[in-house]
């Protein structure tokens, strides 16, 4: 009797490297052009809202370029809804996967939130050195600062996307209302202007907004002398974990609903 080889099921850290770059093939099959449009839609976004403050005579409320003002403003909330839209398709787009026991639901979405991760941090790195480049945009005035604040922009579509993802399994009609939710979020993000001109007023009702928090940190990394007395880290972090932690019982009455479904 021969003996069966015994084979050694890969870690945590290699499954995930895997979906990964299952998850890179996927998305980006059109080859070079799939890669492209990743970094294009950053630009047409930031592109549109420059002409769009031109069309209007307005200008930056700080003493930056316009260019850049926008770019600081835009990439954050970027960074936000690509990974909730990402995080909120993985788990249908490899439902197949989970047939495998080795292969988790946390695997696959680790998986998504990691290459939405490194995509995004490309696309900040070209973008900012096109900007630069082109319009003699001032460099970082600190980059740990932007990064951090492009960070925290990550970490809240991590939460929120987890949410969101597995709450789209217990409801279709919950997964297509997300993207129109999302759209009001553009105007509370800080795009078009900063905390500081706003009413006093206005600021305590948008306080409550974590994606102005997050611009104000992004623009405060990015320009010296720019100094938001409005913006808290903690804020973006709390409501990150707030949806992380809320997601772990859905997901839990998730999987039951699953396995009654699939005893009947």
């Amino acid at each position: 009797m021969i003996a069966q080889p015994h084979i050694t099921p890969p870690s945590a850290f290699g499954r995930i490297m895997v979906l990964l770059e299952r998850e890179r093939k996927t998305r980006f099959a059109g080859g070079v052009l799939g890669y492209l449009w990743a970094y294009i839609i950053p630009s047409v976004w930031i592109a549109l809202i420059v002409g769009l403050f031109i069309f209007l005579d307005r200008r930056p409320p700080i003493n930056v370029g316009l260019e850049i003002f926008v770019a600081t403003g835009v990439l954050p909330y970027v960074f936000f809804r690509q990974t909730v839209t990402s995080l909120s398709r993985t788990l249908s787009a490899h439902r197949y996967m989970r047939y495998f026991s080795s292969v988790t639901q946390d695997d696959i979405l680790w998986a998504s939130k990691l290459l939405e991760g490194f995509n995004l941090l490309v696309s900040a790195v070209l973008i900012f050195g096109a900007v630069t480049i082109i319009f003699g945009s001032q460099l970082p005035a600190s980059v740990p600062g932007a990064l951090f604040g492009l960070c925290l922009a990550w970490m809240l579509g991590c939460g929120i996307g987890r949410f969101v993802a597995i709450g789209g399994q217990l409801s279709d009609t919950f997964a297509r209302a997300v993207p129109l939710a999302l759209r009001p979020l553009f105007w509370l993000s800080g795009i078009f202007y900063t905390a500081a001109e706003l009413p006093a007023k206005v600021q305590d009702i948008l306080w409550y907004s974590p994606f102005l928090h997050v611009t104000e940190i992004v623009r405060q990394g990015y320009f010296l002398g720019f100094t938001s007395q409005f913006a808290s880290a903690w804020y973006p972090i709390a409501i990150a974990a707030l949806f992380f932690l809320a997601s772990i019982p859905l997901e839990r009455f998730a999987e039951r609903r699953r396995i009654m479904r699939g005893r009947l």
